[in-house]
């Protein structure tokens, strides 16, 4: 497979479902950064500074895509996915019951 079609779930999840709706529920003013580190980068550059932090993420995916193990890598790209999907709802859920 290649490397776009394996990581369609988490461009679906990781990237866009996280980033746009991590993004929508810090300016609603409900929810809040509770890493200290992403914390400290939004106040310095606003929460767009998570775009290029993910883009920077999937270039580290692409590292793992072309030197890992077929079978780490399965186990790397389908966590992320999860991860994605958790932070997706979780998001979703903190604004509609704000």
């Amino acid at each position: 497979m290649s490397f776009i079609k394996d990581i369609i779930p988490v461009l679906i999840l990781y990237v866009m479902g996280d980033t746009i709706t991590t993004i929508y529920a810090l300016q609603t003013g409900l929810f809040y950064e509770g890493n200290p580190l992403l914390f400290h980068i939004f106040s310095s550059y606003g929460y767009i500074a998570l775009v290029p932090l993910k883009l920077g993420f999937m270039f580290l995916m692409y590292h793992v895509y072309r030197n890992a193990d077929r079978y780490y890598w399965n186990i790397t790209r389908c966590s992320v996915s999860c991860i994605g999907l958790l932070a997706t709802v979780s998001n979703t859920l903190t604004v509609l019951h704000g």
